[in-house]
């Protein structure tokens, strides 16, 4: 970790650089019997945006019950989202309402953090531990988010933490079956002066190595079908640091810093097969929030190295994003409460400089921009509307105007039952990812980004059924049609070309039930999905049989659910997962991936003492030792335990 730290400390003077600088001063004056807001704005929260959207936020409770897991292993049992992967520590896809593993855009405190080279996020490299907020937002949200989020996308944030004053240092470990382990050691603490500056921050490091040693070569599911386990090694480590700086007049600067560095081993135990892929992030993000306006500069490099046998030589990939960041929010307040309005204006600005081995030598260079307008009026008590505009610009094509307009009604609303009714109509997009672009031969150049249209409508339905008992239903319909969909043609040498036109919808069924009285707590949540993906015109002569049928490794069912009952300070959560059967050629010529069915479960509490706290956390997984394949040749790894121990003083 020590080239990490010397790194981090090389690029901090250019973090303390604001890249552009947008200053808006909002004049006070009626406006159509409106007065501006005096309340300054204490977060720039693009899910204030959404109207009509289902967002799905996570508490802080849920993450650090399952803080050992990957982002991976904790949304496939939290939302109806499927994943493709080739086994723990491994690389794992996501795919987001049948959308591909390009179609999410994941977004750290405002920055997407997708690898540019191939245009997604390894969610096996993302630890759940290292942010305080998560949401997950479902369906296309480019007007607010940007390039990538054509199905979908997830916001990880930190936060500053003002009132609890002092230091706070945790230290912990997992250990389990297959000789696999993590380890983490974090501080916390939060500073005040006597002149109103208030000092908060997170330090975290983190590691894990999974040897993934399993007892057999080869595992046969129900029906006979054998599948063999590809000996891999795993090892990861990170290290986080969040600052924050805030002002007597709450004007705050904040500097974040993400560090990763991830080495997979394919057969590491036979040289001549040996497949060797390391991937280095170095994440740096500026910040400085003064009253309704907001300024960002940020410095990311991706590094992937991939080698084969003794891994001497390794073929190397580099790309640097020099990104500027300003925003500005109106707030307007009508005098009977009623009619408040939101404006967030501002613009974006990345430049990349990509060195990369496939692309034919030399350094190649992009600039990308974004501006865009983010609209949110509530025009009477019951009815909210959003209207949004982005349009992004590059020096390399011309990309598509992406406007989107969202509605909330509530339908009904007392103290004990609410109705909410949704809509959201979308236009979305998707740069290309410089691979496209630029690699040798199968690249293309003339590549165009791909368009979407995604139309959505909800109900959201609340109950509080006691003092004690509150449930909530959600169901949500969508039609998202992407056109000029990427497809690295194999009748042209695996050349890429915008081939396809793909049609993703369905519909989804959420809901969750919880029992809370003194030191009890009780509930159940659990979703459903159909997913119907599938390509709607031909893009090549051979490829007809392809027409309506459902793309490769997405589940057209899908459910998850969470059952949990505490006592104090002792919980226990079972978890479980149903995938219907994954097709694996386009055709669907080839024998499927069977159906099936996975449980987990965690039993986690808390022992004090002194100043001294415990958490355990011992977990179970696939309690039914389920052969389930995810990609071809390679099944997944069957019943295995862990034990997690966590001290915070």
């Amino acid at each position: 970790m020590s080239a990490v730290f010397t790194y981090c400390l090389r690029f901090q003077p250019i973090l303390l650089v604001m890249g552009i600088f947008i200053s808006l001063r909002s004049h006070a004056q009626e406006i159509a019997n409106k007065q501006i807001d005096e309340v300054k704005v204490t977060g720039f929260a693009t899910e204030h945006f959404m109207a009509g959207l289902k967002v799905q936020k996570i508490d802080s409770a849920t993450l650090a019950r399952f803080q050992f897991q990957t982002l991976a292993d904790f949304l496939q049992y939290q939302s109806p989202i499927a994943f493709k992967s080739y086994g723990t520590g491994q690389l794992t896809s996501i795919s987001f309402r049948g959308t591909s593993a390009m179609h999410t855009a994941v977004m750290w405190n405002g920055l997407n953090i997708n690898n540019p080279m191939a245009g997604q996020t390894d969610f096996s490299t993302v630890p759940l531990l290292g942010f305080d907020q998560m949401a997950i937002q479902y369906g296309s949200s480019a007007s607010c988010v940007g390039s990538d989020a054509v199905g979908g996308s997830i916001l990880l944030n930190s936060v500053p933490q003002w009132k609890r004053q002092g230091m706070n240092f945790t230290l912990g470990g997992q250990y389990g079956s297959f000789d696999n382990y993590n380890l983490q050691t974090g501080l916390r603490f939060v500073k005040s002066y006597k002149n109103g500056l208030q000092f908060s921050g997170k330090t975290l490091l983190y590691g894990s190595k999974y040897n993934n040693h399993f007892s057999a070569t080869e595992r046969t599911d129900s029906k006979g079908r054998t599948y063999p386990i590809e000996p891999t090694e795993t090892a990861q480590k990170g290290f986080i640091q969040d600052l924050y700086l805030k002002q007597k007049n709450n004007n705050v600067l904040s500097l974040n810093i993400w560090l990763t560095d991830n080495k997979l081993s394919i057969q590491p135990d036979v040289i001549a097969s040996r497949e060797i892929t390391q991937t280095k992030a170095y994440r740096f993000l500026s910040s400085y929030q003064f009253g309704n306006t907001n300024v960002k500069a940020a410095f990311v490099r991706d590094i992937i190295d991939y080698g084969t046998g003794d891994f001497a030589n390794p073929s190397h990939s580099e790309t640097d994003r020099y990104i500027s960041r300003a925003e500005h929010e109106f707030s307007f307040k009508s005098f009977d409460g009623f009619g408040n309005t939101s404006i967030r204006i501002g613009g974006e600005f990345v430049h990349y400089v990509a060195k990369v081995d496939g692309y034919g030598g030399g350094a190649i260079t992009e600039n990308r921009q974004d501006i865009f307008a983010l609209i949110r009026q509530q025009l009477a008590e019951k009815l909210i509307i959003s209207l949004n505009l982005r349009q992004a610009f590059s020096s390399r094509y011309k990309a598509p105007f992406t406007p989107s307009l969202g509605i909330e009604y509530a339908v009904f609303s007392t103290k004990k039952h609410e109705i909410k009714a949704t809509a959201n109509v979308a236009k979305s997009y998707r740069l290309p990812t410089l691979n496209e672009r630029y690699w040798k031969v199968m690249g293309n150049p003339d590549i165009r980004p791909e368009s979407g249209f995604n139309k959505e409508m909800g109900i959201n339905w609340k109950q509080v059924l006691s003092e004690n008992i509150n449930t909530s239903l959600d169901i949500n319909l969508y039609h998202n049609l992407v056109n000029d969909w990427t497809y690295w043609n194999p009748d042209k040498g695996y050349r890429v070309e915008n081939l396809q036109q793909v049609l993703a919808k369905g519909f989804e069924v959420s809901g969750n039930i919880k029992y809370t009285k003194a030191d009890k707590i009780a509930g159940f949540t659990g979703t459903y999905a159909l997913t119907n993906t599938s390509q709607q015109k031909v893009y090549a002569a051979y490829t007809e049989d392809f027409i309506g049928k459902q793309m490769i490794y997405v589940p057209r069912h899908s459910i998850s659910g969470t059952a949990y009952i505490g006592k104090g300070n002792w919980n226990l959560n079972i978890q479980g997962l149903y995938n219907s059967e994954r097709f694996i050629t386009f055709d669907h010529s080839g024998r499927p991936f069977p159906s099936y069915f996975i449980l987990n479960s965690t039993i986690s509490g808390k022992i004090q003492l002194g100043e001294i706290q415990s958490n355990l956390i011992f977990q179970i997984n696939n309690l039914t030792d389920t052969v389930y394949p995810s990609v071809k040749k390679n099944a997944m790894p069957g019943r295995g335990f862990s034990l997690g121990w966590i001290m915070s003083i």
